[in-house]
């Protein structure tokens, strides 16, 4: 397992939104994390930029740390969305908004998301207008116990998305978190185009 984690690999955008985010919500924290990691705080985002992929090493300890903050949910929600709007101006990818075309959503979630997933696997469910996203082992509640889902990444990245397969907003949400389910195998996100 441990050969396994040194290959696991997360788009340099999941660390860079999440201290952006954590910058826009909370200053102070995001000075806290600056001192915590021994990092300058003018120059932290930048090496986030610089690299080709973040592994575990650099997105484990700032997640234990981020956890403990009280908004730690939107932090990580907006850090979702920002994702995937960095991520389609970056790699230049279109997508008309107000498509309705919720098989090509599926299709664009499949081949956006496994670069934020790292060693996850996810699977794709549909119960009537509702799209569920499974997603086994996933970084944000690996190893973590909470009292609140932790993915809320997946659930703004995955709701960002929808909303350009919609008329108005997608609403994403997490149903179901290890982090804070001992009994469960696996995070659900529920997407309602």
């Amino acid at each position: 397992m441990a050969e396994e984690a040194t290959l696991e690999r997360f788009h340099p955008l999941l660390v860079q939104t999440l201290l952006n985010s954590v910058r826009r919500f909370e200053p102070d924290f995001y000075a806290h994390l600056c001192r915590a990691f021994h990092l300058d705080a003018d120059r932290m985002i930048g090496l986030f930029r610089e690299v080709e992929a973040s592994g575990p090493g650099q997105l484990m300890p700032l997640l234990r740390e981020l956890r403990a903050h009280q908004s730690y949910h939107d932090i990580v929600y907006l850090a979702g969305r920002n994702s995937l709007h960095a991520y389609l101006e970056l790699e230049q990818v279109r997508i008309k908004p107000g498509s309705h075309d919720a098989g090509r959503f599926v299709a664009m979630a499949k081949q956006l998301l496994p670069s934020f997933t790292g060693l996850a696997s996810f699977s794709h469910m549909l119960k009537g207008e509702l799209h569920f996203f499974e997603l086994r082992d996933s970084v944000f509640a690996r190893e973590a116990t909470h009292d609140n889902p932790t993915c809320g990444f997946y659930a703004g990245f995955l709701g960002e998305l929808g909303t350009y397969f919609t008329e108005g907003t997608a609403v994403a949400s997490e149903v179901r978190c290890c982090a804070n389910d001992p009994e469960a195998v696996s995070c659900l996100v529920r997407v309602n185009l």
